[in-house]
């Protein structure tokens, strides 16, 4: 895509403010700050608040970005018209691009903002990391920005102009900006939520859990009892009174002695425990349809050693490979080619206009099925049934094993 209004590179400046980053940071009012759930982002909630949901996000993130990590690749820009050792004469003179491009993804660490990447277009649909650049516009770190207040700007060719942000007009040039969207089926920059389908799923999970369950729970061991006192004959103050101090004395079992008429009526609740695990489960497997995350990822027991294995094998070649699909063209095109075109006019002087003579390519490293597998059944046996194996209750164990992201527990206390 070209993009109106460009000047010659060297007269105009890609990568954002120098020094420091654009948007700015305002303590206490930043998402992750607030346990107000009822105002916050409704998609953004959910993922906070039902850890089946962040189970699937995160779990899906780790494989997709982190499990085996990623190489880059120098390739000539036009192989085809290339003999093999004009090839790899033109790759052995132009390797320090290859090197400065690896030291760039280490200096802003890339695979982790990629992790985060595709966990909030997931929750959001999309999301956005602005250069930030050094004195001599290298960049030096990906801020990450808050998606609801990130608008992408469009003209009348649908040509993406700019980037509102936090109700700023025109905030970010295009270049600015690593830009990601999810499920962006239309042209407009916009895409769609991975938790919206699944709202009412989440709210009804945590009506049961939060609310049905704890009440049941106490119903189960102290039934509801109702008291009938005869208070004829007393003043309405000394009534009063005496109810009072009737509920204070009955306790169970504990003799209670009145000199007055008064019944009891036990009220044993029978709630539809079986029916309530039942719906519970399949509300589970809902959101695991969902997300297309294997159950077993998330914690949850499978019975079939095969099912399981022809599960996960479906999960990398289908969601995971899209993902990792999407991320590497979008990294080539908004990162690794304005990056080499930089490092090029610098060292060689090379022309706005002319072509770019080797490409870098994004290259995830290819994930063994098995490899996963035994890793998460092992990890599941020494955790055991509700955390009575070998490593007890020390999820902290776990997501080290499984190399997820410790700062996920962190969130949760």
């Amino acid at each position: 895509m070209k993009w109106p209004g460009l000047v010659p590179l060297t007269q105009r400046l890609l990568y954002g403010s120098k020094d420091a980053p654009k948007a700015t940071y305002s303590p206490g009012v930043t998402p992750t700050t607030s346990r107000d759930y009822e105002s916050m982002n409704q998609y953004y909630r959910w993922f906070r608040q039902d850890e089946l949901v962040r189970g699937c996000i995160v779990a899906n993130a780790f494989f997709a970005c982190m499990s085996q990590g990623f190489e880059t690749v120098l390739e000539p820009a036009e192989p085809q018209e290339l003999s093999e050792q004009e090839k790899e004469k033109l790759l052995e003179d132009h390797a320090y691009v290859k090197s400065e491009i690896d030291e760039l993804n280490k200096r802003v660490n890339l695979d982790q903002t990629l992790f985060i990447a595709e966990v909030k277009r997931s929750i959001y649909g999309k999301c956005g990391f602005e250069i930030v650049v050094d004195e001599d516009l290298i960049p030096e770190s990906l801020l990450s920005l808050e998606s609801v207040s990130l608008k992408p700007k469009l003209n009348e060719s649908w040509e993406l102009t700019g980037f509102e942000y936090k109700g700023k007009s025109d905030f970010y040039q295009p270049e600015e900006v690593l830009y990601f969207t999810n499920l962006g089926l239309e042209a407009d920059y916009e895409g769609l939520s991975d938790i919206e389908p699944i709202i009412d799923v989440c709210k009804t999970r945590h009506e049961i859990l939060r609310k049905d369950l704890p009440e049941i729970s106490m119903s189960l061991w102290a039934p509801f009892l109702f008291i009938q006192a005869d208070t004829t004959g007393l003043s309405r103050e000394a009534a009063d009174q005496a109810l009072k101090d009737l509920v204070k004395a009955i306790k169970p079992g504990k003799r209670v002695v009145v000199n007055q008429s008064v019944e009891g009526q036990v009220l044993d609740m029978k709630p539809d425990i079986p029916g309530l695990t039942s719906l519970l489960d399949k509300l589970e497997l809902m959101i695991l349809a969902n997300f297309k995350t294997p159950r077993f990822l998330v914690g949850k027991p499978v019975e079939n050693r095969a099912t399981a294995y022809a599960e996960l094998e479906s999960y990398v070649q289908g969601p995971i490979s899209n993902i990792q699909r999407y991320f590497k063209r979008e990294i080539e095109r908004q990162w690794y080619d304005p990056q080499t075109r930089r490092i090029l006019e610098k060292e060689e002087k090379l022309k706005e206009n002319q072509p770019l003579p080797v490409v870098v390519k994004h290259r995830w490293n290819p994930m063994r099925v098995s490899d996963i597998y035994q890793m998460a059944a092992a990890v599941a046996q020494l955790w055991g049934s509700y955390g009575n194996g070998p490593i007890g209750e020390k999820r902290e164990k776990v997501w080290e094993l499984m190399g997820w992201d410790p700062a996920e527990l962190e969130e949760e206390k």
